[in-house]
C-alpha cells in the first residue's frame, strides 16, 4: 500500500493559508451578521476571533502561533470592513457609503498587537502540564468575559453571545483536554483568567471611544 507523505514545506505553508481562510470566513460572516437580526450580536463581540485564534494557535511553536493569529485577525478586519461596504450596498442600493480608512488602519494595528499577544498566550493549548492548562483557561476566560461584557450591556443579545461562547468553549476543550485532572486544573485557572479577560476585551472599545472624542 502506498503511503502518502506531506513535506515540511507543505505543512509550513498550510498554516498561513488556513489562517487567512479563517479570517475571511469569520470577517465575512460578521459583516453579513452586522445587517441581520439573528446573529448580529456576534458582529459586536470578539468571540468569533477568540475562538479562531485559540484553535489556530493550539500546540504550535511560538512563531507559527503568532504568525497564524496576526494573519487571521488582519484578514478578518479587512474582510469585515469591506464586507460591511458590500452588504450596505445590497441593503441600501444607491446610498453612499465607504470604508473609513482611519478606523480600518486603527483596527489593523490592534489586530497585529492582539494577534501577537493571543498567539503567544494560546500556543500551549492542548499541551500537558500547568502551562497547557493556563493557556486553555486564558482562551476560556476571554470567551466568558466577552460574552459577559456584551450581554450585560445589551441583555437582548445574551442568548446569542452566551450560546456561541458555550459552543466555542466546548470546541477549545475538545482540542485541549485529555483527562479529568487536566479539566479540573483548567477550571481552576478559568476564574482569574475571566477577570483579566474582561479588562482586555473592554480595552478596544474604550480606546475607540477615546479616539473618537479626541480625549487622547
Amino acid at each position: 500500500m502506498t503511503q502518502l507523505t506531506v513535506s515540511p514545506g507543505t505543512r509550513a505553508a498550510a498554516g498561513p493559508v488556513l489562517a487567512v481562510a479563517g479570517g475571511l470566513v469569520t470577517g465575512g460572516f460578521a459583516a453579513w451578521a452586522y445587517y441581520g437580526e439573528a446573529f448580529r450580536p456576534l458582529a459586536h463581540s470578539f468571540g468569533l476571533w477568540i475562538a479562531l485564534l485559540a484553535l489556530l494557535s493550539a500546540r504550535r511553536p511560538v512563531r507559527e502561533a503568532v504568525l497564524r493569529s496576526v494573519l487571521a485577525l488582519a484578514t478578518a478586519v479587512v474582510a469585515f470592513y469591506v464586507g460591511k461596504d458590500v452588504m450596505y450596498g445590497i441593503e441600501y442600493p444607491g446610498q453612499p457609503y465607504a470604508v473609513d480608512l482611519g478606523e480600518l488602519v486603527q483596527w489593523l494595528v490592534l489586530s497585529v498587537v492582539a494577534g501577537s499577544l493571543l498567539g503567544w498566550a494560546f500556543r500551549r493549548i492542548g499541551r500537558p502540564g500547568h502551562a497547557g492548562a493556563a493557556s486553555t483557561a486564558a482562551a476560556l476566560g476571554l470567551l466568558l468575559a466577552d460574552a459577559y461584557r456584551r450581554s450585560s450591556n445589551y441583555p437582548a443579545d445574551a442568548v446569542v453571545v452566551v450560546g456561541f461562547a458555550v459552543l466555542a468553549a466546548v470546541a477549545v476543550l475538545a482540542v485541549a483536554v485529555r483527562s479529568p485532572r487536566q479539566l479540573a486544573e483548567v477550571a481552576l485557572w478559568t476564574v482569574p483568567a475571566a477577570a483579566a479577560g474582561w479588562v482586555l476585551v473592554s480595552a478596544p472599545d474604550l480606546l475607540e471611544q477615546l479616539l473618537i472624542t479626541g480625549s487622547l
